[in-house]
């Protein structure tokens, strides 16, 4: 499968993935028009256009609160990611079993889904639970390592020019390693999720090996995934922007409405195609391994 295929192929052998995996970014679109927007235009940058100053409030706030979690807070907080786990467990199981299906033989198996929850169920759900932690963990240490570059810059900015040199190199490291921890941190818990839905043991092994296998081509297809979500959040930042400033109701009603939709079939079509891809590369690696072992 190359390019659009990715989406075409597993959708045209299993149109239900359409359903399930739709309604699952319907949920998502409707979170983040209601709550990431309002956060996103409610941050300082938008209003002063200094990115510096709102990032390291932002960390200063982060930092600040994390030792003040107290037990309960910090109970509430699991409880809530066991949860959320549990579900999307459920989600998943079912789903991944669908597309898993579908790329492994035409022919349509009866209660993919059903059979997925049954025999994926606890395992996805504990992938999700340990993917959910270690993405909080991870969070906290992007965020650490990037405060000295983020000061430093801010500094040679506002105050201190002759720190610019300084700051050149220590941004263009800082980048260098932000960038390939996130994109390891990326590609190996993605192919966490084919290794439970083939496999019952050494998953988290098996999917890095998969990975591993083709990591440069995996890395820059998801660059370009990356490219299209980005390209596509951002028209839709500025559009929902100048919506909100119309001063016509039904207008601005009618072009959240219509941008919600089109948010929505976006990311349904590019929610497929990354799974499909993934799914794709590690059965394809498997299939060869079991052949030269034979």
């Amino acid at each position: 499968m190359k390019g659009f295929g990715y989406f075409i192929n597993p959708v045209k052998r299993r149109p239900v993935l359409i359903v399930i995996l739709g309604i699952f970014m319907f949920l998502y679109c409707y979170i983040e028009y209601s709550f990431i927007m309002p956060i996103v235009f409610g941050l300082s940058v938008l209003k002063t256009g200094n990115i510096f100053d709102s990032v390291i409030h932002l960390i200063q706030i982060v930092l600040n609160y994390i030792p003040n979690i107290s037990p309960a807070i910090f109970v509430y907080i699991l409880l809530g990611i066991v949860a959320v786990s549990l579900i999307a467990g459920l989600l998943l199981s079912g789903s991944l079993n669908v597309l898993n299906s579908a790329l492994i033989n035409s022919d349509k198996e009866k209660g993919a889904f059903a059979k997925g929850i049954q025999k994926h169920y606890l395992k996805v759900s504990r992938i999700t639970f340990l993917s959910i932690i270690y993405l909080i963990l991870f969070t906290i240490f992007i965020v650490v390592v990037s405060v000295p570059a983020i000061v430093i810059t801010s500094a040679a900015i506002t105050e201190k020019p002759e720190l610019m040199s300084v700051a050149y190199v220590l941004d263009f490291i800082t980048v260098l390693i932000l960038f390939f921890c996130i994109m390891f941190f990326k590609i190996y818990i993605f192919f966490w999720y084919p290794a439970a839905i083939n496999y019952d043991k050494q998953l988290f092994a098996r999917g890095k090996r998969a990975a591993d296998n083709s990591f440069w081509r995996i890395l820059f297809k998801f660059l370009w995934y990356d490219f299209l979500i980005f390209v596509f959040q951002m028209g839709l930042f500025y559009i929902n922007n100048i919506l909100s400033r119309n001063e016509s109701v039904v207008a601005e009603f009618v072009g959240i409405a219509v941008l919600l939709v089109l948010n929505w079939i976006f990311k349904t079509v590019i929610l497929i195609s990354i799974i499909s891809y993934v799914f794709s590369k590690f059965l394809s690696y498997w299939n060869r391994s079991r052949i030269v072992e034979k």
